[in-house]
Order: structure tokens, then sequence, then C-alpha cells
């Protein structure tokens, strides 16, 4: 990464050089303090203006319009939310939160594949994840040295109290969305082509990727780990590697192992299923009361807006006797759901139409094929685009494999033939 600085400095024009540089801190951002994140934000959309015309915008952006439109049309139902809804401001408050929806893929999308680095893009998310887990880490040593009796509270490094969200408190962001940059950032180590290098040597791969992996696990998030071992597991059965199958295994039985250890995240996967086949997942209850009320609305088309959806869920919660949900005003925790209850089955059908065009563009090849996974999974146990950090992560990366995973488009292909 240091070497591409250093041509890029040396090779680019200023504009050029401002943009690689913003890019690579917004990505660095990503796992860190939302503030930061949001001032880098700026920075790389204005990296990408100030280079617009270099890298034949209106081009790139005609080759990518449909993306573009699907995006558009997902921003466009929580505008069209404020119509429905009752208590306009939380829809003012949502469409503040997800403009990026527009922002980020036009940003990413009016480039070439070419004008990005994408080994350098997720050595910027290392470094930025590792920089978020040294911050997390010192704030649990600095707790455990500031007890009387240290190593009695160093024992409870396994505990709820440094795990969860506990560990990631420093960084006021919520641990699954930590976990879903690890485990993009670990399958990317682990099978692009663009770390091929790496991959041979498998004693350098395993050192750098154990505090990764065990940070993974101390975030206690069911999801990221599901998604990790649905991804190994893929991998495994597309190539039907010997080596690749015992490392599925080893990864689950490695998972269980540190699930009995680290006690909190053992009972979250005890409460999805019992041993009789039983669903004990809580949202999974919750779901069906939020359903049953939505129901009664009578407004499966266009849904209540999401201004009005706290209400459907407040009034399940309280159906289902949900007292906790019901106290910290949670939502759907389930983005299908969330859809469905603001925006009906159009706006779900918008949704799933964006994720189906990402399907068509990219094939579902290499890094592409992680970044669908964990988010067919994730979309299933968390409203993300609730949160600023989801719409980031998730229209940034969506854009930015998009671009590098869809055919190349006709302008790049003059370019290349001129230059050979």
């Amino acid at each position: 990464m240091i070497k591409d600085i250093k041509s890029c400095l040396v090779n680019n024009s200023w504009q050029d050089i401002f943009f690689k540089l913003s890019t690579y801190f917004y990505v660095i951002t990503f796992p860190l303090f939302l503030n930061l994140n949001t001032i880098a934000l700026c920075l790389f959309v204005f990296g990408s203006v100030i280079t617009f015309k270099r890298h034949r915008g209106f081009i790139n952006l005609k080759e990518n319009k449909l993306e573009i439109i699907s995006f558009l049309f997902l921003f466009l139902a929580f505008v069209f939310g404020f119509f429905l809804s009752k208590d306009t401001t939380r829809v003012l408050k949502d469409i503040g939160r997800t403009l990026p929806l527009v922002i980020i893929p036009i940003s990413v999308l009016l480039h070439r594949k070419s004008d990005f680095n994408f080994k350098s893009i997720y050595i910027s998310l290392g470094w930025g994840l590792f920089i978020g887990m040294l911050i997390c880490w010192f704030n649990i040593i600095k707790s455990i040295l500031s007890r009387e009796n240290y190593l009695k509270q160093a024992s409870y490094f396994f505990e709820w109290i440094y795990t969860d969200a506990n560990l990631v408190k420093p960084l006021g962001v919520h641990p699954s969305y930590f976990a879903v940059l690890l485990v993009l950032f670990i399958s990317v180590l682990c099978f692009d082509k663009i770390f091929m290098k790496l991959q041979k040597n498998k004693l350098k791969l395993i050192l750098i990727l154990a505090p990764f992996f065990l940070f993974l696990i101390e975030t206690n998030s069911r999801v990221g780990i599901i998604s990790l071992i649905v991804i190994f597991l893929i991998h495994a059965l597309k190539t039907f590697r010997i080596k690749l199958i015992l490392g599925v295994v080893l990864l689950i039985f490695l998972t269980g192992l540190l699930s009995l250890k680290f006690n909190y995240l053992g009972s979250k996967f005890s409460k999805i299923i019992s041993l009789n086949g039983e669903v004990k997942f809580e949202r999974f209850q919750r779901w069906k009361e939020i359903a049953n009320v939505f129901n009664e609305k009578d407004k499966l088309i266009l849904g209540v807006g999401s201004g009005d959806a706290r209400l459907v869920y407040r009034r399940a919660y309280y159906n289902g006797g949900f007292d906790l949900a019901l106290r910290n005003n949670y939502n759907a925790h389930n983005q299908y759901l969330e859809f469905f209850v603001s925006n009906g089955i159009l706006g779900l059908f918008i949704y799933l139409f964006l994720l189906i065009v990402f399907y068509k563009s990219t094939k579902i090849k290499g890094s592409s094929m992680h970044f669908f996974v964990v988010f067919i999974l994730f979309s299933m146990t968390e409203s993300f685009l609730g949160r600023s950090q989801g719409v980031m992560i998730f229209s940034f990366f969506y854009s930015i494999l998009v671009l590098n995973y869809k055919p190349i488009n006709r302008h790049e292909k003059i370019v290349k033939r001129f230059l050979i």
C-alpha cells in the first residue's frame, strides 16, 4: 500500500492524488467514529467532483445508470414515507440519514474500474479495523488495570462486560456492523486473487487473520460468524478441495470451542433453536407479532411510512409482551420486514430489485459473493439502513464491487485499445 501511495504521488495529478488518498481515508474510517467517517465522506465526494471531467464522469454514469436508478428509487422510498406518515419528524431524520444512498453510488460509479486500486482499498479497511481493535483492547486493558484486583478482573475478558456492545463502546459503533466489516475483510484475504501471494504463505496468513477472527468472536455477532462460515462453505463446495472442506470443519469447531469460553456468545447461539427443533429466536416471535399488527392496518401495498413504522412495532411488542424491545423502542431487526411495514410490497420489491441488480451486474464473482451472502443474511437480523454506518457501508461496497466485477464498459474498451 505504501508503494502504491508513493507511485500515486509521483505519477498523478493533484486531483487524482486527492481522490485516491480521500478514498483510502474514507475506507479506513468505516469501523471508526461516525463523525470522522462523515468528514471522510465529504472529502471522498469532493475528490470525485474534482476528477469528474478527467475520469469521463458522464460516460461512466451512463454505463451504470441501472444501479444508480435502483439506489435512487430506494432513497425515494424513504422520501415517499413523508406523505404516508403522521410522524414527519422521524421521516425527515430518515431522509437525512439515507441521503448517502444516492451520494455514494454516484461518487463511486462516475469513475472507471481503473481509477480504483481494489487491493489498497481492502488494505485500508484492514488498517481501519486494526486501529479500531487496538482502541477497544486498550480500553479493556485500561479497565482491568484500574481495578485493585486486576488479575481477577482480567478473568472477565471472556464475559459480557468486555464483549458485544461493551467491546466497541469506545468507537460508538454497533458490534454487528463491525463484524460485517471483519467478515468482508477476512473473506477477501482468504479467497480473493488480489491476495494470492499472501494465501500461498499459510503461516503468515494465519498470523494476520488470528486477531481479526478473535475480535469477530468478541463482538458476539451471530450473523457475522454464520456469514463467515457460509462463505467458507460455498468456496469449499465450489472447489471441492479437501483442505478447504477440512478448513470449514475446523472453523466450525473453533467457533464452537470459543463459544464455550465466551459464554455470552454461546448463550446467544443456544437461543436460536432448541434441541427438539423448536425456534427459540426471540426476534422470530417479534417478527410474527409485527406482521400480525401490520396486517390489521390494511396497507399492504404502500405501507404505513417509515415515520409510523415504530408505532406498529411498539404495538406488536406490547401485544406480545416483549418488554425489553418495547422499553428500548427497538426497530424490526429485519431489513426486509422494515421495508414491508414502512413501504409495503412496493418498498420490499425495490430493495429486492436492488439486490437482484447487484447479482446480475457482478455475476456473484469473487468478493461480490461475500458481500451478497453477508447482506442477504444481515438483512434477516438487522435493520441496517436504520443507522448511518449501515447506509455508508452498504452503498459503498455495493457500488465498488459492481464497478470491479461488472463487464468492462465500452468507454474503457476504447481507452485500453488506444493505449495498447
